[in-house]
């Protein structure tokens, strides 16, 4: 039994029952959070990757899994409490609180300790939702030959179009957004490209992007 000097530690340790509860709920939603983050980051490193093996796995539309938790349960073991307060209306009102029985809790205040805490859940992995499905990653096209880009970006149904002039053999030299983007929705992937008679392909250092397809001018070079 705790003596009457450790009451304010009891008080100290102790946390409503609901809002016990509700940081499990917490941390689950923090949990799936995580999980959906990383899948997305796993899409935009695949379309950022210009890899032989990349770029197939783009052309067959292959997107990494997504996973859910459908459910979690938790099994804690709490030490409760009752309390009263006083309300303004004269009324009094009982919440009941819960403190975690860890050593330190069970040591000082001579608890007898018989059950353990759990806590289980599972992960599984699920099909992409509609919207997820729907996610148009722009692909590294940059260096690819006009044919290589478009097969590409038609094949991942990405909208796109060249600027006046484009050949098959001529070299895209920039596009409107970096590779592994998020396309908005109705936005065209603008691609501008250089005749690959005209000289060497620039340096990777020298390529400049050009702006969204709202504001980028539809001029031909050469």
């Amino acid at each position: 039994m705790a003596d009457s000097n450790d009451v304010p530690q009891l008080e100290a340790l102790s946390s409503p029952l609901g809002a016990l509860i509700s940081s499990v709920g917490r941390g689950v939603a923090e949990a799936q959070r995580e999980l959906d983050a990383a899948t997305i980051e796993q899409i935009r490193e695949l379309y950022a990757s210009d890899e032989d093996l990349a770029v197939e796995l783009q052309r067959i539309g292959y997107r990494p899994t997504w996973y859910h938790i459908p459910e979690a349960e938790a099994e804690i073991a709490v030490a409760l409490s009752i309390t009263s307060e006083e309300r303004t209306d004269g009324r009094t009102r009982l919440k009941m609180y819960g403190a975690p029985l860890d050593a330190s809790y069970t040591n000082r205040f001579a608890y007898s300790l018989t059950a353990q805490s759990r806590l289980k859940f599972r992960v599984v992995p699920v099909p992409p939702s509609p919207q997820a499905e729907a996610l148009v990653v722009v692909p590294a096209v940059v260096g690819k030959t006009v044919g290589d880009a478009r097969a590409l970006l038609s094949a991942i149904g990405v909208p796109h179009r060249f600027t006046d002039g484009a050949k098959d053999v001529s070299l895209v030299t920039s596009a409107s957004a970096e590779p592994g983007t998020l396309l908005p929705r109705g936005t065209e992937l603008l691609l501008t490209v250089k005749d690959a008679g005209g000289g060497k392909l620039p340096a990777s250092g020298s390529i400049t992007r050009s702006p969204l397809l709202e504001t980028a001018p539809a001029e031909t070079r050469k």
